[in-house]
């Protein structure tokens, strides 16, 4: 392949599989009839990982704006997925943690979500994951470092030190 041809095909290639991903989590939701959207499954995943997780940790994650963001969670909780509760040490904070609903729902797309991983990874060994992740992240990095095009507001900035889960997530 041309060299030139490289990044563009690198680019292509992360696209499909995001593509491909996203349509296998969409017929999770379809099977375990979950009634949620794309951002309430990325709220529902975050919480479910970082238990006790704040308003301005979703903002982080998702690089959303703060307003959205919160009408996003006011909707969750009215329809029964999380729940917001006293911060552990700041009592005039709250933190968020799936509702038991929530947590039904959890459960059946982690696993649905490890099954895809390890059917994806199938035949890789330890050593090579270890370098996909690695690669994946200093991609990530270095996208994150870059500059935002001009007249791109700051609710599109992510979060730098924002990691992929781990392997075993």
């Amino acid at each position: 392949m041309n060299t030139s041809a490289l990044p563009s095909a690198v680019l292509d290639a992360m696209h499909n599989l995001t593509l491909a991903y996203r349509r296998q989590m969409r017929a999770a939701l379809h099977a375990q009839a979950l009634p949620l959207t794309a951002n309430e499954l990325k709220v529902l995943l975050y919480v479910g990982h970082h238990p006790l997780c704040t308003h301005k940790d979703l903002v982080a994650h998702t690089g959303t704006d703060k307003a959205q963001v919160a009408r996003l969670l006011q909707q969750m909780e009215t329809h029964g997925w999380l729940e917001r509760v006293p911060h552990p040490q700041d009592k005039r904070s709250r933190c968020l943690r799936l509702s038991a609903q929530g947590a039904e729902a959890f459960t059946g797309l982690r696993n649905h979500r490890s099954s895809l991983g390890a059917q994806m990874l199938a035949g890789w060994s330890m050593s090579e994951q270890q370098q996909l992740l690695d690669l994946l992240r200093q991609m990530h990095s270095q996208l994150a470092a870059l500059p935002l095009p001009q007249g791109e507001g700051d609710s599109l900035a992510h979060d730098p030190s924002y990691h992929p889960p781990h392997l075993h997530d």
